[in-house]
This record gives structure tokens, sequence and C-alpha cells, in this order.
């Protein structure tokens, strides 16, 4: 059987830490490592695209793929990833069974999952169906569980499984109790399984913030931040929560660039002039208030109701409150530079940038900074997409954040 071509066709520069890098985006080698391990399909697919990169130069490097039959029809049992580690064989895992979410699998069999929410939560569901919303391979996954019960059997109750690490699970908890601090409404947890890693979120129906913007029905800019002061506000306790990592955001990313980036002399030439700011700015900071600290439109969701809820607030601890304000900047000006609807995202940007320095008196060259920052952290997203044009995206990138910096950079 013939391999099925591999998309987007691309590379990265050797890693002589990790000599198999090349292999990954070898498309009659990786093609051959599937049938090896999971057996020869009957139909070659239409194709294998590569999803996701998460990868640390000289460290780690893990690929993840899907197996697509068509052009419209994608299989979620054809998810799969590879990761190279120094001087380790190849680990490779297939949906849903991921070494590194070991609850996974028991909450994406509609068997299982009905075992675990009889235990976990105070129902007795009658039936459950389960369906994959997203899942980064070693990461994280999200399930919907559409579970029937009741006495008669007719009550529907649709439930959002968060799978990850077991490690993790605390942090997401302590973190929940700390957002419920905010002005905003929260998901409801109603359960959750130490062990596997998985704990169960109410369904909060809504439209993204980032949605709203683009169809011209956002929020006033200050409803946002009167939802976000209170959070800023909470007295900030020693040992509270975990600290927003900005020294350590930069680094990865740094790193990250300057590696991929090799031989290009004008994107090296953008990154230094960036870095030149960024680097004595991270090493330099350190958090002042309670703050949300991986805050933008996508982790916003208007209820029919109008309530502003978050749906995501697992990094919640102390950080910066203008770092939640630039984050949110940082993405609106990625999607007014790159996106769809550019327009409406930079003037929406333009409002909250407005509102926030009116209304807390910030110093803006301290927003800009921030937001700069934001922007070169989302620098890594075309690597990490493996866009075909992910090198000049780079470059694009940091000379957004440059012009953020200003002549300064």
């Amino acid at each position: 059987m013939s391999s099925p071509p591999l998309e987007p066709a691309t590379a990265l520069p050797a890693d002589t830490a990790l000599p198999g890098l090349s292999l990954l985006f070898d498309g009659d080698w990786v093609w051959q490592q599937f049938c090896t391990r999971f057996g020869t399909p009957e139909e070659t697919p239409k194709r294998v695209r590569i999803q996701q990169l998460s990868y640390q130069p000289g460290r780690r490097a893990l690929v993840s793929y899907v197996v697509e039959q068509s052009d419209t029809q994608w299989l979620v049992d054809d998810q799969f990833a590879i990761e190279l580690r120094p001087g380790k064989p190849e680990l490779l895992f297939r949906y849903p069974d991921d070494p590194f979410l070991p609850g996974l699998a028991v909450a994406a069999s509609p068997i299982e999952a009905h075992k675990l929410l009889a235990k976990h939560l105070p129902i007795s569901p009658h039936r459950v169906l389960v369906e994959p919303v997203r899942y980064r391979p070693g990461t994280r996954a999200v399930l919907r569980h559409v579970v029937h019960w009741g006495p008669s059997r007719k009550t529907r109750t649709t439930l959002f499984a968060r799978v990850m690490p077991p490690a993790r699970l605390p942090r997401l908890l302590a973190a929940a109790a700390l957002a419920d601090r905010s002005g905003f409404s929260l998901p409801p947890i109603v359960g959750s399984w130490s062990e596997g890693g998985v704990v169960w979120m109410s369904e909060v129906p809504g439209e993204t913030l980032r949605e709203r913007i683009r169809s011209g029905t956002a929020p006033e800019p200050d409803r946002v931040l009167d939802a976000l002061v209170p959070l800023w506000e909470t007295p900030l306790k020693a040992d509270e929560g975990q600290s927003l990592d900005v020294a350590g955001g930069y680094r990865s990313t740094e790193r990250l660039l300057t590696h991929v980036l090799e031989h290009r002399e004008a994107a090296l030439q953008a990154l230094s002039e960036v870095t030149g700011v960024l680097g004595p700015f991270a090493k330099a900071w350190h958090p002042s208030t309670l703050a949300h600290n991986d805050f933008h439109d996508d982790q916003v969701l208007i209820t029919p109701a109008g309530h502003l809820a978050l749906v995501d607030f697992e990094e919640v601890g102390p950080g910066d409150a203008q770092f939640d304000v630039a984050n949110l900047l940082a993405h609106l000006h990625w999607m007014a530079r790159f996106g769809r609807s550019p327009k409406a995202c930079e003037a929406y940007r333009a409002g909250i940038r407005s509102a926030a320095l009116q209304r807390f008196g910030w110093d803006a060259r301290e927003l800009d900074v921030r937001e700069a920052y934001g922007i070169f952290r989302l620098t890594s997203n075309p690597v990490r997409q493996m866009r075909r044009d992910w090198a000049s995206r780079v470059e694009s990138g940091l000379s957004l954040a440059a012009e953020v910096l200003g002549p300064a950079a």
C-alpha cells in the first residue's frame, strides 16, 4: 500500500540532540510507524495531516497527526502522536490511549463513562453519549457527556469532561475557587476523578466574546473590565495558587524561535530587537495581584441572558492586572493582523485599551510592553501548528511585537 500524503509538507532545522526529528515530517516513515503499530487499513486514507507540534529544542518533540479519510470527514479513532526524547525510542500512541492522560480512555468510552458518572456524580445515569470536543495529545482533552437519567429516564444533562494529567487536577480545583471571586459566572464543577485527572463541568450556553466581536455585538469594554476587577481586588495570600511564570514563558519561546529561525538573518534580527526589551522585563517581573493569567476573548462566553462567563480559568493565581488586559489586547491585535474580521478586532482592541488606561491610570508604556510579550508568545503558534508559511508568520509576528514596543525596541 502506498503512503498517503503528509500535509502540510514542511520541516524544521536539524536538532543534534533529537536526530530523528526530521522523520516526524517524513510521510513514508510516519505512515510505516502507524501501520506497524496499529495495522494497515484496507484502504489508503486521503491524507495524514499534522495537527500540532509540541517542541522543546534538544529535549522533546511530540507531533500529533490526524488520519483523514476524505476532504470532509475525519475519524477520531485515527488521531495519533509520536514523541521523541534524547536517547529514548520513539513513543507512538493513539487516541484515546494516551499514556499522559490515564483517564482519557475510560472517559471516552460510553460504557466506562457510565460507570464513572454513577460513581463520582450524584446521579444514576441511564444512558451516556460521548462526543470528543478537543484533544491535544499528552496535554488535555475535552469530551461532551450527554447524560440521560432520572426516574422517567427522560432528564437530559450535558456535561463537559476535562481530562488532564492527574497531577494538574488539584491546580484546576484551586484555581476554580479563586476564579469564583471574579465577576464572571463559572461553569459549575459537578464531580471529579482524581486518579484519572477528570473533572466534570456543567454546560454553559452562549457565544464566545470572539464570536461577538466578529459579529459586531460584543459587550462594552467596561463590562469586561467590571468582571475582572473583583478578581484583582482579592487580597493576595502567600502560597495561594500558582504564579504566572513570565520568565519561564519568555525563555521557552526565545529558545524555540532562536532554533527554528537559524540561518534566517532578518527574522533573527527582529527576534533580537524584541528580546532586547522583553528579556530584562521578564527577568524583573514579579506578581502583584490575583489575576486570570491567560485572559483572552476565546475564554469568555456571553450567555443568552447577557451574563459573562469564564470557560477556562486553570491559570488563575498570583499575576498582574495589566497582563490580563494586555493578553486580551495581544490576541485581538494578532487577529486584526492575521485573522478574520480585522477591523472589528482592531476596533475592540482600541476600545479595551482606551477604557483600561483611562479607568485605572496605568502607564501606557507598561501596558504596551506586556502586550508585546503576549504577541511574542503567540509567535510560536505558527510553528506549533506547523503551517506551511510558519517562518514568514513568525517574522511577521515579531514585527508586530516590535511595532507595539515602538522605537525603544
